[in-house]
């Protein structure tokens, strides 16, 4: 399991509406992360899923979130945030890591 940290969020329109969702680095990569689970101990918190978006095979993802700003233009379903089901349409635009093997430490209580 790899520590890591929220480094910042980004205004995704959702439905009617406009929400910010948190978006962490790993892999060198930004990442969405609509969605945590914090452990029974209150000490750490995991995402359920990480969302970015897909690269064409042989090119990698620049780093930091200016990649993630495709989504401001391409908003995702409520699904693919909350279920991590992609549609038909974006499967080819969208990678998504369910249940990944990394963690935050709440108020820097890991240990």
């Amino acid at each position: 399991m790899e520590e890591i940290v929220i480094a910042g969020q980004i205004l995704m329109p959702m439905g009617g509406a406009i929400m910010r969702v948190d978006y962490v680095e790993w892999q060198n990569r930004a990442w969405i992360a609509p969605i945590w689970i914090e452990t029974p101990d209150r000490r750490t918190r995991r995402p359920l899923r990480l969302i970015a978006p897909r690269m064409a095979p042989g090119f990698a993802a620049p780093p930091g979130p200016e990649m993630l700003q495709i989504f401001t233009q391409m908003p995702l379903p409520a699904p693919t945030l909350e279920q991590g089901h992609v549609p038909y349409d974006l499967r080819n635009l969208v990678e998504i890591v369910e249940n990944p093997p990394v963690f935050i430490a709440v108020n820097g209580q890991a240990n």
